[in-house]
């Protein structure tokens, strides 16, 4: 996908690589969460979200909710919320922190992990229909440079939000 050459901003230079490289990993996100939508389970209520946060136990293991929500790189009490949501459907459990009885430890739950699994498993399906053309070597490729992309993005992420917070530019 091409874009024009000219800059959307009068007096701004464009950065054609760097510009396509942003379109690339949009259409990528919109393209997933067409997949997400049709097969997320509603019958569970298994949210976006939510998967993210089974996602990070399954690979993760226990562990507090200020440590998922550190991955997730969203606020404590958005994980808080979830977790109660999702407890109460049986897809984690909680137990106090032996370490410190005022914070739990939230763990995967065998139907929380058996969701997850079925969903993954119907999204990697799809994918691998979608990129037969695609050989074992070429879909590794692609994801190692996603991964970098994405690597990338977030520690440049890290230093800016630094630099915000100390007032340094």
């Amino acid at each position: 996908m091409q874009l024009a050459q000219q800059p959307h901003v009068p007096g701004v230079e464009r950065d054609t690589a760097a510009q396509e490289v942003l379109e690339g990993v949009s259409s990528l996100i919109r393209a997933v969460r067409c997949i997400e939508h049709r097969q997320l389970m509603p019958d569970a209520g298994l949210r976006r979200a939510d998967a993210s946060v089974l996602k990070v136990l399954l690979k993760d293991g226990e562990q507090r909710g200020g440590e998922i929500a550190a991955k997730l790189g969203v606020d404590a009490s958005v994980v808080s919320r979830q977790v109660t949501a999702l407890e109460a459907d049986g897809l984690v459990s909680r137990r106090p922190d032996p370490a410190d009885a005022r914070v739990g430890l939230v763990s995967l739950a065998p139907r929380g992990k058996a969701q997850l699994e079925a969903m993954y498993s119907s999204y990697t399906q799809q994918l691998r229909a979608a990129l037969a053309d695609l050989d074992d070597d070429a879909l590794l490729a692609a994801a190692q440079t996603m991964q970098r992309v994405a690597l990338a993005i977030t520690e440049a992420n890290k230093v800016v939000r630094r630099s915000q917070s100390t007032g340094d530019r």
